[in-house]
């Protein structure tokens, strides 16, 4: 099995046993690896330990209950492992910033925990597990295309980015002469919760008209270079905490004089493997 296919199954296991205590090393066994290496996978994969992960299952398995039954709120906590109504609170209230009971008594919404599972490579680095990666030195390529910003809180600017990308990519890239697509992301200096990226073609690679078509490029510098599935606004939150991770593990230092935060890059081949190449400028 590989590192993905033991987290699926940790995390089935987990589902069908959150009723009762669970240990590292009992999920360890299963996988006849080490309690140590065990933790090392999962948290790689998930970008969390498992008693985080555990323990926010069993808080959101409560929460359902506490609106979906009548029972007890010393009963429900019993039920999830938790040792008194008085940890139980403790730790439903640090989750949710509201206790069981007026939780239960009040329309107070709570955020359901996301699990990100992505399909991607790890390697060993420095005793730990890390998202997998290459560096490589690139000199500056000139862009010919479109320069894109939105508002990260605002769907329908999301939405409205995602369509011009889309409709630049199929114009230059998929009936066009380009074979590459490349989104130069960086974060607007002005407004942080804006992101403006350059969506663009290699301009050697175009022999048509260039009239409406802005300049960019990708800037030199040494790049850490990663593959990844769908595109950055679906694994974006896996992404920041994959490189938070790499950063605190490696030597590797963020590029902050290359004037971009990272660029995607889309191949010919992206329609049948449904993955993309992330480069970010390290030191």
């Amino acid at each position: 099995m590989n590192y993905i296919e033991i987290v699926d199954d940790a995390i089935k296991f987990i589902e069908s046993n959150l009723h009762r205590k669970l240990s590292l090393e009992e999920l360890a066994s299963r996988y006849y690896i080490s309690p140590m290496h065990f933790y090392r996978i999962f948290r790689a994969v998930t970008n969390q330990s498992i008693t985080t992960y555990i323990l926010e299952r069993k808080l959101i398995k409560a929460s359902i209950d506490l609106k979906n039954t009548d029972r007890k709120v010393v009963d429900i906590a019993f039920e999830y492992g938790f040792n008194s109504h008085e940890q139980f609170t403790r730790s439903f209230r640090k989750k949710f910033h509201v206790t069981p009971s007026r939780y239960r008594k009040k329309d107070t919404p709570v955020s359901l925990m996301e699990m990100d599972v992505l399909e991607r490579d790890f390697k060993n680095e420095n005793k730990d597990i890390i998202v997998n990666y290459h560096c490589v030195k690139l000199q500056e390529t000139k862009l010919l295309g479109k320069e894109v910003s939105f508002d990260l809180q605002d769907p329908f600017e999301i939405g409205e980015a995602v369509r011009e990308d889309l409709d630049f990519e199929n114009e230059y890239v998929i009936r066009g002469t380009a074979s590459r697509l490349f989104n130069v992301i960086r974060k607007d200096s002005g407004n942080p919760s804006r992101i403006c990226f350059f969506c663009g073609i290699v301009a050697e690679e175009h022999f048509g008209d260039q009239s409406g078509l802005a300049e960019g490029k990708i800037p030199e510098s040494r790049y850490a270079v990663f593959n990844y599935p769908g595109c950055m606004g679906s694994v974006w939150r896996t992404v920041t905490k994959d490189l938070g991770k790499l950063f605190r593990i490696t030597e590797l230092k963020f590029n902050n004089n290359a004037g971009i935060d990272m660029f995607e890059l889309f191949t010919k081949d992206y329609g049948r493997t449904g993955r993309f190449y992330l480069y970010v400028p390290v030191l």
